[in-house]
């Protein structure tokens, strides 16, 4: 988990600067875009190109952080990479907590069948097994 921290720091970083830029420019597009749907669609686009341009000339690639972490990770292309990482960089904070919740969620349930296997091995309490009480 804290290599996929350490992997997902830079792009992290770049999303929240993409969020605050975005909140910086709500009040001008919105005295210069009276459309709500159609501000939605220009702040989108701009996060998505920013994201994008900072993927790719900024080096900050999600799967290529993935692939360092998990190697089992598949190597998709250099396109896909860019276009992934752009949008995950896009969303702000918001794509790199729902990363962090599922990481953790799967953290949890390897802990809960390490558990389980140790209960069924020793005939132990699972919870005690994983982090014994003192």
């Amino acid at each position: 988990m804290d290599d996929l921290i350490k992997a997902l720091t830079a792009p992290f970083a770049a999303g929240f600067v993409v969020q605050r830029l975005l909140e910086i420019l709500d009040p001008i597009t919105v005295k210069l875009i009276s459309n709500p749907n159609t501000k939605k669609i220009v702040l989108g686009l701009t996060s998505l190109s920013i994201g994008c341009a900072l993927s790719a000339f900024g080096g900050m690639r999600i799967f290529q952080a993935l692939h360092t972490v998990f190697p089992s990770f598949g190597d998709p292309p250099n396109w896909l990479d860019i276009a992934a990482s752009g949008i995950f960089i896009s969303a702000g904070t918001e794509g790199f907590n729902s990363l962090m919740k599922f990481a953790n969620y799967k953290k949890e349930a390897t802990k809960a069948d390490a558990a389980n296997k140790l209960q069924n091995a020793a005939g132990t309490d699972p919870a005690k097994a994983v982090a014994p009480q003192r």
